[in-house]
């Protein structure tokens, strides 16, 4: 049996007012970008977005899943936002972008290494960029970015031989 709405809680006015605090000040993505998207909590530490009206979720009977997964809570209690989400709305961010330099690198990250080397960024989850693509989410820590590449959507080195 499918899981019903009830999995699902549509985010308080003060949860999307803190989410687009931080997507602002960490990324730099203006809030005007959300504003025809609605905000879903699923479990204990997954937040959705979606395009569309909340009472659409109410007319439809059985809703498993709405929109894409945008973000959730690390190990750490940091909010990591999804690779996914990133492709789609990376492209508004002005802060915390990584821009890699080589096709090499690009699929090391894309691959899931990592790559050592300084970045004007701060510390944490930052937006990771080969040219004018997004490709996903990297940490950066201590002068080394690690790729957050899902396994599933990580290429294989000998694609590219």
């Amino acid at each position: 049996m499918l899981p019903n709405l009830e999995r699902y809680r549509i985010c308080s006015s003060e949860e999307v007012r803190r989410i687009l605090d931080y997507l602002e000040e960490r990324y730099g993505i203006p809030r005007s970008v959300f504003e025809n998207y609605t905000f879903l909590v699923r479990g204990k530490n997954s937040i959705w977005i979606y395009s569309g009206h909340p009472s659409i979720l109410e007319l439809i009977p059985n809703v498993s899943i709405a929109g894409i997964r945008a973000l959730h809570l690390s190990i750490k209690k940091t909010l990591k936002p999804t690779t996914i989400f990133l492709q789609v709305f990376g492209k508004y961010a002005t802060k915390n972008v990584v821009e890699l330099e080589s096709e090499e690198e690009a699929v090391t990250f894309m691959s899931g290494g990592s790559i050592a080397r300084y970045y004007d960024v701060e510390e944490g989850f930052v937006v990771v960029k080969f040219g004018s693509d997004v490709l996903g989410c990297g940490l950066y820590s201590n002068g080394v970015l690690r790729s957050k590449i899902p396994k599933t959507l990580r290429v294989r080195f000998e694609w590219f031989k």
